[in-house]
């Protein structure tokens, strides 16, 4: 629009210039037709006189000058050549000349005049919409920031409803185990079970804030991913270590299936906190004397991880559920758990550019896939 309206300024002007030199050479040229004339007349008029006396020539200058007086005067200075011999018609030629020469100079002046109003008014709409595109994008990040700042604070307000309500219950038990523990009133065998039960729910606290601490790490940026290129195979190999022990206690056999090793760009510490969590949870909720599968894929830019077990799995109401915080499904309440390993896991995952998805196998168990970005 701005690009539109300055063109048809710029011609405008360009139209009145040469309007106004038009004009100029016009009214120079008439100038000079009617001073020939007039010097013309003058010459005929006084070749009728007899004698010049002043009053007569006064006389003759005051008569109107007709054409035909023009036309005979023109003749008499062919006739005596008179116009190489008089000086007149080159001072009109200089009174031409310095007319087009002073307006040449006005012109060039009004011109510079407006050529600079001109930068001036391109550069002054430059620097406003370099002001304005710069206000927009500072308004953009402060709604963004604003948008951030109240998610963080509706975040906050729920983690600690979420984390209050977590904590109640196995405080609530671990204070009431206790005073049963401690307490003269019971035998010594109900003493030592309730003893035992304050032990289990201290490792559930213990657990639970372990990942707490965790998600919060993460969530407030204290630590910074940092993806590496790493063997696959080694990946998976110190994931196997860390649930070992678990596997062998319930004589679970863990099975890896690894054509070829490859290479992947993750963080090593929180991937293999990932890849733990998943199968951990696999050897958990999985039945004694059970196989839990670990296979990996090669796919164009990514590597597939599935985690298959023969636990009771996950129903299809409760898949998208079982990544929320301090979410436990229905099938999970056999065992002690915080509810926070596969928050934690699909966070971990996402941030470096995976996914996490799960689904249920037949006739019985959940298989879970984790992508991870190839080198």
């Amino acid at each position: 629009m701005d690009q539109r309206r300055s063109k048809k300024i710029v011609l405008i002007y360009v139209l009145i210039s040469v309007a106004c030199f038009a004009l100029f050479i016009t009214q120079n040229f008439k100038m000079y037709s009617e001073i020939e004339q007039d010097r013309q007349a003058t010459l005929a008029l006084l070749v009728k006189e007899e004698k010049f006396s002043e009053a007569a020539l006064i006389k003759t200058f005051k008569v109107n000058k007709t054409s035909d007086l023009a036309n005979e005067g023109a003749s008499l200075e062919a006739k005596y050549n008179l116009i190489d011999k008089m000086d007149h018609p080159r001072l009109l030629r200089t009174l031409l000349i310095r007319n087009l020469q002073i307006f040449t100079l006005c012109w060039l002046l009004i011109s510079l005049l407006f050529f600079w109003q001109m930068k001036e008014k391109i550069k002054l709409q430059k620097s406003l919409e370099k002001e304005t595109k710069e206000y927009h994008e500072s308004s953009i990040q402060n709604e963004l920031l604003l948008q951030r700042s109240q998610r963080e604070e509706r975040n906050l307000k729920s983690s600690i409803t979420d984390i209050t309500h977590q904590l109640k219950t196995p405080v609530a038990s671990l204070k009431l185990s206790l005073d049963i523990a401690l307490s003269d009133q019971y035998e010594e065998q109900e003493r030592r079970n309730f003893a035992d039960q304050a032990e289990v729910q201290i490792n559930k606290l213990n657990l639970m804030l372990d990942g707490l601490a965790k998600i919060s790490q993460l969530e407030t940026d204290l630590i910074q991913l940092k993806p590496q290129k790493l063997s696959l195979q080694q990946l998976i190999n110190e994931a196997v270590n860390g649930v070992i022990m678990k596997a062998v206690e319930k004589d679970i056999e863990l099975e890896v299936e690894l054509s070829e090793d490859t290479f992947v760009m993750v963080d090593k510490k929180w991937t293999l906190e990932a890849l733990g969590n998943v199968l951990e949870n696999a050897v958990k909720y999985s039945p004694k004397q059970t196989t839990v599968i670990l296979r990996a894929s090669s796919l164009v830019t990514y590597v597939m991880v599935e985690i298959k077990d023969e636990g009771p799995g996950i129903p299809t109401d409760e898949q998208n559920k079982i990544y929320q915080r301090f979410y436990r499904g229905s099938s999970s309440t056999a065992a002690e758990g915080s509810g926070v390993g596969l928050y934690l896991t699909r966070k971990i995952i996402e941030e470096q550019g995976g996914t996490v998805m799960v689904k249920q196998r037949h006739p019985r168990g959940a298989n879970f896939q984790l992508t991870l970005p190839a080198t």
